[in-house]
Formats: structure tokens, C-alpha cells, sequence
């Protein structure tokens, strides 16, 4: 038997514990600048759309079988880089054999965000960029305001170039985002309601510019009332919250016809580990096993 000299042996321990503590140090990051896990599969392929000096990443999942005559149907997930590797596992987990396509959109980055682009992606021009404070509860010294002009993107650009080159349905289409990704689904379905066909948002950021989105409901509530009374074609909503706190847009939005609101709490979650089972909701309200 061959003996490892005892030098050896302490060297393998303390580079051991170096990598170690190197680990906990990068856990320690802001969460939005930890490397993001890629998905290496032949399926799991990337492409940029937009401008060629500040493109979009965009993150497809194809699924293991072959479409069905009118294409597949896809869940587009905000924050690409963060939801899509969470979203191809819970697929893969649970829905391996379904016509699902997944489609992040995010950003050229290796990280988990793009915190600057994403501020500006997500937001209306509610917040003038301020110096940045402790605790600060908004974007800082980021400019914010892209809302509009980035769903422009998807459903000009994004949606377009999905049924050419993947045949995807564009009448089978999920929305899906967390915190200021749930703010933008919520924006989403406010004014343009017929271009999804479910929404989800997960803890979305309704103080935004002063309880805009809470606005915003009201204002897309008496347009539904005004015209006829009724969301037509009915839409559904998943709204997922961590902690105890009950989003407010449940109540602004209460027993709106043609709206079918789903409300899923997760009082042992934070905000931050909301993001996995709020995705897991969100695959199942798109496969139709999630009802009120």
C-alpha cells in the first residue's frame, strides 16, 4: 500500500478548506451577481436578439418530442439567466414528454442578472435615477423606463422569430417573472392581455413608483367593466407571494370577470427563494394542473 506523505495529506486539507471558504465568500455575493448554472444539452441552445452592441441572451429549451401541428407551446420567463436553468430542471423533472418550450430572456452576462439593464427592461419612467443610499427601496443611480419598448422586443421581434424558426404557438404562450419580472407581467397583462395566454407573477413589485401596478389594475378593471363587462377570452393570473404578507393586487383585482386569479402563498419562502416553486406553479398553470 502506497503511504501518502503527511505534508501531502495537509496540503490536500487546506486547499480543501481555501475552496471552501472561497465558496461561502461567493455565496456571500448579492444574488444577482453569482455565476448563473448553464445547462449544457444539446437542447438547451442560445441566441441574441436586439441591438448587436446591447443584445438580449435568449435561453430556448426544446422539448424531447416534436411539435404538434400547431407548434409548441412556451413558457417565456424573465430574468433568463436566473429562471431558465430552474425551469429546464423542473420541466425535465415533471413534464419531460410535453410540447413545452422554454424561453428565457435575459442577458450576455455570466452572472444570475444584468442588475443595471434589468431595472430599466422591468420598470416604468416612475423613478428618476437618485444617488444611492442604504436600504434604498428602488433603482438607485440606474435609469429606469424601458418597460414598454422591451415588450415591444418580445412581441415584435422575440415571438415572430419563434414560431419561424421553432414553431411555437402563439396562442399557448405563459408569462413568468419574479419580483420586477412580476411587476412587468402584471404591466404585460394590463395592456396587452391578448398577447399571453397565462400570467404569473411571483412576488411582484407592486410599491413601484408609488403602488403603480395597483393603478394600473384599476384603470384595466374599468376598461374590462366598460366594455362589456367581461375579460374576453378569460385569462388566468397566478400571483405568488413569499412570507405572510398578502400581495395587494389580489384584492384590486378580486372577482373581476374573465380573470381567473390564483392565489399561492409560501409563508416559509423569502423573497429571494420564491423563485423555484413559483416556477414550478408556473409550469403547471401552463400545463393546466394548477386551478383556484
Amino acid at each position: 500500500m502506497t503511504r501518502i506523505p503527511r505534508r501531502s495529506v495537509i496540503a490536500g486539507v487546506l486547499a480543501a478548506a481555501l475552496a471552501a471558504g472561497m465558496a461561502r465568500a461567493q455565496d456571500r455575493r448579492p444574488r444577482g451577481q453569482q455565476p448563473a448554472e448553464r445547462i449544457v444539452d444539446p437542447r438547451a441552445i442560445q441566441f441574441e436578439i436586439g441591438p448587436a452592441g446591447n443584445p438580449w441572451r435568449i435561453f430556448l429549451g426544446l422539448p424531447a418530442v416534436p411539435p404538434p401541428a400547431a407548434g409548441y407551446s412556451a413558457i417565456l420567463a424573465l430574468d433568463g439567466n436566473a429562471s431558465f436553468p430552474a425551469l429546464w430542471h423542473l420541466r425535465e423533472e415533471t413534464a419531460a414528454h410535453d410540447p413545452v418550450m422554454l424561453v428565457g430572456i435575459g442577458y450576455p452576462v455570466e452572472t444570475r442578472n444584468d442588475t443595471t439593464r434589468r431595472w430599466f427592461d422591468l420598470t416604468s419612467p416612475g423613478k428618476a435615477p437618485v444617488p444611492a443610499q442604504p436600504g434604498l427601496r428602488g433603482p438607485g443611480e440606474r435609469p429606469t423606463g424601458g418597460q414598454d419598448a422591451f415588450l415591444a422586443l418580445i412581441a415584435d421581434d422575440l415571438l415572430p422569430r419563434l414560431r419561424r424558426d421553432h414553431l411555437v404557438d402563439l396562442s399557448a404562450l405563459t408569462l413568468f417573472g419574479h419580483s420586477l419580472g412580476g411587476l412587468f407581467v402584471l404591466h404585460t397583462l394590463f395592456t396587452r392581455p391578448g398577447l399571453f395566454a397565462r400570467y404569473a407573477a411571483a412576488d411582484p413589485s407592486t410599491w413601484w413608483n408609488a403602488g403603480e401596478p395597483l393603478r394600473e389594475a384599476a384603470a384595466f378593471r374599468g376598461g374590462v367593466l366598460a366594455a362589456g363587462g367581461r375579460l374576453d377570452p378569460a385569462r388566468p393570473l397566478l400571483v405568488a407571494n413569499s412570507g405572510d404578507r398578502r400581495p395587494p393586487i389580489l384584492d384590486a383585482l378580486a372577482d373581476l370577470p374573465g380573470l381567473d386569479l390564483i392565489h399561492r402563498p409560501h409563508p416559509g419562502e423569502t423573497h429571494g427563494s420564491l423563485i423555484r416553486p413559483a416556477a414550478a406553479e408556473a409550469l403547471a398553470l401552463h400545463l393546466g394542473r394548477l386551478t383556484p
